[in-house]
Formats: C-alpha cells, structure tokens, sequence
C-alpha cells in the first residue's frame, strides 16, 4: 500500500486555497524551533499586513500564521492545542530578538477532518467561547494570547470547492470533480501542488475514483488531460528503457557472435594443430 504523504498535501492545498494572496504570503514547512527537535508544521508569513487575505480561511492571518495540521484519523487533543500555543510563544520570542513584534502579530490555526468535540468541551471548560460561521471555520475567543482557528475540513460546504476537504479517505465525486475543475486553470507553478492533491486523493480514495472512471468516460478523459504531462512523460521513459533493452540485448548478441566465433577459430587451429601433430606422429613412427 502506498504510503500518503498528508502534510505535503495540506501545505499543497494551502497554497491553492491562498492562491489569490501568492505574492504576498511565505511558505515555511516544518519550520524548526530553538532545540530543532520542535517544529511547526506550516508557518505562513504575511509580507504585508495591509494587504487583504481573499480566502476566509486566512481571515485571521496576521504577520506570523502558526498552521497544525491532523491527518485522517489523528486526534487533535487538548495536549495539542496547548502545544501548539507553546510553540507559538516559542518563535515569538525568537522573532523578538530581531524586531519588536506584539502578541497581535501571531495568530494561531488548526486543520483537522472532524470535528473535535472533546476538546471544543475542554476549552468551553477553561473560558474559551467558541464561534462557528457555518463554513467549518471556528475562532476561539477569551483566555489567549493570539487570535486562533479552528478548520474542519469535513464541515465546509461543497459549493466552496475547497482543497482542503480533499485531504480525506472519504472522498465524494464533487470533491473529485472539484479536483478536475479548477486544476486546468492553474499555472505551471501551482498546476504541480494540484497534481500532487490530485495523486492524494487517488491513493485515498482509490475504489471512488476507479468507479467513477468506468461509469463516466468524460472523467476518464479528465484525468488523462489533467496528467497528460505525467503522461508523455512517463511514455518518454519507457521508450527509453526499452531502448536500452534493446541496445543491451543487441551487444549482448554481439559478444555472444564474437564469442562464437573466437571459439569456431580457436577449434580450427585446435584441429589443424592435431592433424599436423598426427601426421608428424605418423612419420616418426614410419
């Protein structure tokens, strides 16, 4: 079974999701802390604080955006979520060693699947009121420091055509449709992190995605086209390999033929040298 690669597909789907704010958002992945054994799984640095962040889910974002992420099936515990705003304090005071930033200036997000019951109860618990906008986005208010987020994926609504409600095992053809939809669009550039969404929600969601390409052969054709440099690609290797084939096999015939007939020649001087030895035999003997 292939193995997924969930974070590079939540940085993946990120990055689509922002698409609009590229230029003025920074990507750092696994960004390590002061011990290098911590490290944040997302950190999005905002370029300009001015500049409005189109996509909702960036709606809180401020200079340094510190983005947790859970794979299908991971809980993201009350130990998480404390965790998290630890690191958050952490690299806010490595960043006060270089310029004066305010508690402001951090802002905190976490991305799940499902929703979290048992801790939205727990942090209910410790004052912290919780606020739903019915588009799988919950900020967290009371009792913190930086603003904070809470994404889940599974509750933002089809019509957003989210890249982040791919990242699941439990696929549906409108987020697959989703996929084909919006990848044609793309630029070079970010057409590579839908291919890579698009490889995710494959390798999840396998017996969805086989049916759906028997059932309907416009589908098939949309997968073949939104591969298609894959594809000439992958034909483009294995030309050359059975190029190589036939090559390897054509020397090795060659040194076979040589052989053969260095043997043919080296049994030829054999028998001569035997018939001139008989006859020289035979005349000693006369």
């Amino acid at each position: 079974m292939k193995i997924i690669d969930w974070h590079a597909g939540f940085v993946s789907a990120m990055k689509l999701e922002l698409i609009a704010n590229e230029r003025d958002l920074v990507y750092d992945e696994e960004h390590p802390l002061a011990n290098r054994a911590q490290r944040i799984d997302l950190l999005i640095i905002r370029n300009d604080n001015s500049v409005k962040i189109v996509n909702s889910i960036g709606g809180i974002f401020s200079k340094f955006n510190i983005c947790e992420y859970k794979s299908p099936g991971q809980s993201l515990t009350y130990g998480d979520f404390y965790k998290i705003l630890a690191y958050t304090g952490l690299y806010l005071n490595e960043t006060q060693h270089n310029r004066n930033y305010n508690a402001c200036d951090y802002t905190m997000t976490f991305v799940r699947e499902s929703h979290p019951y048992n801790l939205f109860k727990r942090l209910a618990e410790d004052g912290i009121r919780i606020e739903d906008n019915n588009q799988g986005i919950y900020r967290l208010y009371n009792n913190l420091p930086f603003a904070t987020q809470v994404i889940v994926t599974k509750e933002i609504p089809d019509n957003r055509k989210s890249w982040l409600k791919c990242l699941t095992r439990s696929g549906t053809v409108s987020e697959l449709e989703s996929i084909l939809e919006n990848t044609p669009a793309l630029d070079v550039h970010n057409k590579r992190y839908a291919d890579n969404m698009m490889d995710i929600f494959t390798s999840a969601n396998r017996e969805l995605v086989s049916k759906q390409i028997k059932e309907e052969p416009e589908m098939c054709n949309a997968v073949n086209e939104l591969f298609a440099d894959e594809i000439a690609e992958m034909k483009v290797i294995i030309a050359d390999k059975d190029a190589l084939i036939t090559k390897l096999q054509s020397d090795r015939d060659s040194q076979l033929a040589s052989k053969d007939s260095i043997i043919a020649d080296k049994d030829a001087m054999i028998s001569k040298l035997q018939s001139e030895l008989d006859k020289y035999i035979k005349k000693e003997m006369g």
